[in-house]
């Protein structure tokens, strides 16, 4: 398929050779049929051109000596897939007839009959196939093209369409959908011979695809590392970064530290308001909030434990021209683990310089008066899950946390017991208890992570899970249904992004891609 890429201008998209691979290795090297579960219909055409000028090269056509089965067939549900696919077919050089409308069908009658190729939407087949040059058994190759929208056909008019087209079994198929619902999953089964689905995301396919430099350093030298890859980020010209970080608590924290070394600075919140920042500092719960493609340059001041979630934090990241850079400390160093198990990529791990580990940190020592959620927040009611929490540290609770007032505030109310607790950690401030119920891979031990991540990949790692292990995990923020979060992206983001990152994907955008 990429010699075919060779021949238009999509030779050059990583992203776009990242899905032909995955393509061919299922349906030409497997001999599969499939179905593909895209996130939308972008890269569509230029696979669809792909995959037919290697199927009509290929030698299950080619050693044919009847004739039979060696054209395709494309029933596109998208009318710009339609019209270009029409050119892309030309630009490789591939005979085709492409019709859109029944007088077009009437028009190139003889073309239907002869070209190796014919497009057309799935309501004009049963049109073309009354007339008689049009023979819908040539086709060894058959592929529907929004197959989720081609699902909601009536069942009479599916099984009609079948009846005309040879067996699945004696051709093969493909199918494009966005949506896997279960009509076009039954779609998929009734219309091709055991499918396989072929999952493509943007953002996976950009995981080789962005450089990305991870430095190991201990987590109280980690943010003086970080105001030096600032620094060094700043002399470069790239004057707008976003910084990752795994819990909301730590976001506020590594704000109001740059802050205090006077850099400009604003963390997202999926129920705050954007402003005009030089740098943007995303928790993971708050990921949501940003659209796709949006950032040149991030870096990742904590590594997730979840390599969902890290997959998330790459889906704001252009495909081109980007860069990002992980400081893996102790505590979350098991994190790269997971990544790497899941997608299968190593990445290089150095050293940071005397001079990172040496540049002057403004904060360091200052007491921290971080600011109160959103009133909106406030008033959001907490969702209450039913699992399983760990022990918190030193022997509390989260119940006994709840009580504790935010740092720099006066506790208007005293609790059951008549007293103040002191606060852990030494007089740091607790943490708040919204941040605690999506925190309880960052209490574990690192035995109890690798455990964890042994369970949750065990297919990809394909070792065997020790019936000693046990654990108890609470839900992640990238584990809680799309559909129950509120997210307003134009309030949190739309307002800055061409001030952000001019002439980014997501400067054009509404509302962000999700």
């Amino acid at each position: 398929m990429e010699r075919f890429l060779q021949r238009t201008e999509y030779a050059e998209d990583q992203i776009l050779v990242s899905f032909a691979r995955l393509i061919d290795d299922q349906f030409f090297g497997e001999k599969k049929d499939i179905l593909v579960n895209d996130e939308s219909a972008e890269y569509r055409a230029p696979l669809v051109a792909a995959m037919i000028g290697s199927f009509l090269e290929s030698p299950e056509v080619t050693g044919r000596d009847d004739g039979s089965r060696v054209r395709a067939l494309v029933l596109a549900e998208h009318g710009e897939t339609l019209g270009e696919l029409k050119q892309l077919l030309a630009e490789m050089h591939i005979g085709g007839a492409v019709v859109g409308s029944q007088e077009e069908v009437q028009q190139a009658a003889e073309r239907l009959r002869g070209e190796p190729v014919v497009a057309m939407p799935a309501s004009l087949f049963l049109t073309a196939a009354e007339n008689e040059s049009f023979r819908p058994r040539d086709f060894g190759l058959v592929i529907i093209e929004g197959a989720d929208v081609f699902s909601e056909q009536p069942s009479e008019v599916q099984r009609k369409i079948w009846g005309h087209l040879l067996p699945p079994w004696e051709r093969r198929a493909v199918l494009f959908a966005e949506h896997l619902g279960i009509r076009t999953k039954n779609t998929a089964i009734d219309f091709a011979n055991s499918p396989k689905t072929v999952v493509l995301k943007k953002a996976q396919a950009s995981l080789s695809a962005i450089p990305t430099l991870m430095y190991r350093v201990s987590s109280e030298k980690k943010f003086r590392v970080l105001l030096s890859l600032i620094q060094e980020e700043n002399r470069k010209g790239h004057s707008a970064l976003l910084i990752f970080c795994n819990l909301r608590q730590i976001s506020r924290e590594v704000e109001a530290r740059l802050k205090l070394n006077h850099i400009h600075a604003e963390h997202v919140s999926a129920h705050g308001e954007g402003g005009e920042p030089f740098v943007l500092v995303v928790s993971n719960d708050n990921l949501e909030a940003l659209p796709g493609e949006f950032a040149s340059t991030a870096i990742h001041y904590d590594i997730p434990l979840d390599a969902d979630v890290y997959l998330e934090r790459v889906r704001a990241m252009q495909p081109r021209n980007a860069t990002m850079i992980g400081l893996v400390c102790e505590r979350y160093e098991v994190g790269l683990s997971a990544i790497t198990s899941r997608f299968g990529i190593q990445f290089e791990l150095q050293e940071p310089s005397a001079e990172m580990l040496e540049c002057r940190d403004a904060s360091e020592g200052v007491p921290l008066e971080l600011e109160r959620e959103h009133p909106a927040d406030e008033q959001r009611p907490v969702r209450r899950r039913e699992w399983q929490k760990p022990e918190a540290p030193h022997g509390g609770s989260d119940r006994r946390n709840r009580g504790r007032p935010e740092p720099g505030r006066p506790h208007s109310k005293q609790g059951k017991r008549g007293s103040h607790e002191p606060a852990p950690h030494g007089g740091r401030a607790p943490r708040d208890h919204r941040d605690e119920k999506n925190s309880s891979l960052y209490s574990m031990s690192t035995e109890e992570r690798l455990a964890y991540f042994r369970n949750k990949y065990r297919n990809i790692l394909k070792t065997p899970i020790e019936p000693t292990q046990q654990y108890s995990v609470a839900p992640q923020p990238d584990e809680t249904p799309q559909n129950s979060r509120e997210v307003n992206n134009d309030s949190i983001v739309k307002r800055f992004i061409d001030k952000f990152l001019p002439g980014s994907k997501g400067s054009g955008q509404e509302n962000g891609e999700h």
